[in-house]
């Protein structure tokens, strides 16, 4: 487990990041202090294959930003099952489940674009809403 963050950034975040989408400023702010679960990262190099010739590229391109990336374990996969419930209700997916988890384990602040966290019930997690 890493040291420390004082935020966890979803797929979103990283993506208006990549593509200077608005609210990206805000997101660039927290970076230095900012974690991101491997698997959020999957998501995010998932999409960019699809617009990026190559593997290399894409690395590339996710280096200049000095990621903090945390590998996503069996306790967490287990752990992110408390927030299944909440799927059908808010729309969460494995991504947003990942972040969340992550988030609540380092009682960090969970950063996203989805508006509909801000409706989820207490979970333990501050979220904050980029845009």
């Amino acid at each position: 487990m890493s040291l420390s963050a004082e935020y966890v950034l979803d797929s979103c975040a990283l993506m208006a990041l990549l593509g200077l989408e608005p609210g990206h400023e805000r997101v660039a702010g927290l970076l230095d202090r900012s974690i991101v679960s491997a698997v959020n990262l999957a998501e995010v190099v998932n999409k960019l294959a699809h617009e990026t010739p190559s593997e290399s590229a894409v690395r590339e391109l996710l280096a200049h930003m000095q990621l903090t990336v945390e590998d996503w374990s069996e306790d967490m996969a287990y752990r992110s099952a408390e927030f299944i419930r909440f799927n059908k209700s808010h729309g969460l997916s494995l991504g947003d489940r990942a972040c969340l988890t992550l988030a609540k384990q380092l009682r960090a602040t969970a950063v996203t674009s989805d508006r509909t966290w801000r409706r989820l019930p207490s979970l333990g997690v501050p979220i904050m809403v980029f845009r």
